[in-house]
């Protein structure tokens, strides 16, 4: 591609790399950024005694910038599921949006080394494993210059291939189970169940079940069984006080219903005093939560973020929850 200062005589299709504005007949005109110079605009500019203009010119090769970052971003997604769509491009510029509410996920990996092709294209983005609302834009593609070389594009294109996905929320059947002491009140508890709802009515809440319960290791592992046999397909639990040790009621309560404590703590402020486990009912894995204290509020927290993935149905592993504490500090 060639940029530079040429003669506006000789101009015909060449791009304008900055807006202008121009008098016709006694009146302002924009010509914008971007705009394809045709036998008009030359007259135009001639009129207004410019007789040179700094402007970029097409090879053979090149892919026009718009045209460019269009492509890419359709190779970016996966059309047959992806549920993201591709806004027109315009200025170097194409943005894509997801179709649905959901979690954004994509390979933190792959998008370097497409990032890490050229500095002529860039590709920003939300963070992985972001909600995302329906029509929100998640990442946006953009040429630097006016022109992508053909070559460079197909390479690009290949690193590029089905990054990004927005994945759906599913519909879950959740219980949540409170212990109380003589010191709780009515109130908490009330404001507990209602926060928790609507958390969950946010990401595909299917069936709700809330149960208080005594805040003793017989009283609370009575009711995980109950909630299994009932179908819970996740269990939440709140305690009187946060979770402080591996051997504390609510840990106890979930290893007496032959389950497993996966983890207890989280690199995320707030949320870190989280506890996840597993339930195993004959083939079927119940993902157990211990609750942090913060949680009782709607203020986003680590607990949401464990919580987005299991209703999209992903997994959760140690590594995935250690990575979270880059940017974990909310």
């Amino acid at each position: 591609m060639f940029f530079g200062e040429i003669k506006t005589k000789d101009s015909e299709n060449s791009v304008l790399p900055t807006s202008m504005i121009l008098d016709e007949n006694g009146l302002k005109v924009k010509i914008k950024k971007g705009t394809v110079i045709n036998k008009k605009i030359i007259s135009l500019l001639l009129d207004n005694k410019i007789k040179y203009i700094t402007c970029a010119r097409l090879d053979v090769n090149d892919i026009n910038e718009n045209l460019a970052v269009y492509r890419i971003s359709e190779k970016v997604i996966n059309k047959t599921n992806s549920n993201l769509k591709l806004s027109e491009a315009h200025q170097g510029r194409c943005n894509i949006l997801s179709k649905i509410n959901g979690l954004l996920q994509f390979d933190p990996q792959q998008l370097l080394s497409v990032n890490s092709i050229t500095d002529e294209i860039g590709i920003a983005t939300i963070k992985p494993f972001s909600l995302v609302k329906k029509d929100q834009t998640v990442a946006s593609t953009k040429a630097i210059p006016f022109a992508i070389n053909k070559d460079l594009l197909e390479k690009i294109e290949k690193a590029s291939n089905k990054c990004f996905q927005v994945l759906p929320f599913q519909k879950m059947n959740v219980h949540l189970i409170q212990t109380k002491n003589r010191n709780t009140t009515d109130k908490i508890l009330k404001k507990t169940v209602l926060v928790t709802e609507k958390r969950l009515l946010a990401i595909g809440l299917n069936n709700f079940v809330d149960k208080t319960c005594d805040h003793t290791v017989k009283s609370l592992s009575n009711n995980i069984k109950s909630s299994v046999k009932e179908g819970a397909e996740i269990i939440l639990v709140f305690g009187v006080s946060a979770i402080c040790d591996i051997n504390d009621i609510i840990p106890q309560s979930l290893r007496n219903n032959k389950g497993t404590v996966l983890r207890l703590g989280m690199p995320v402020e707030p949320g870190n005093l989280m506890l996840l486990g597993e339930l195993n009912k004959s083939d079927k894995i119940i993902p157990f939560i211990g609750m942090p204290g913060c949680a009782r509020s709607q203020k986003e927290n680590g607990v949401d973020w464990i919580l987005w993935r299991l209703f999209c149905g992903l997994g959760i592993s140690n590594g995935d929850i250690n990575h979270m504490g880059n940017g974990g500090l909310l």
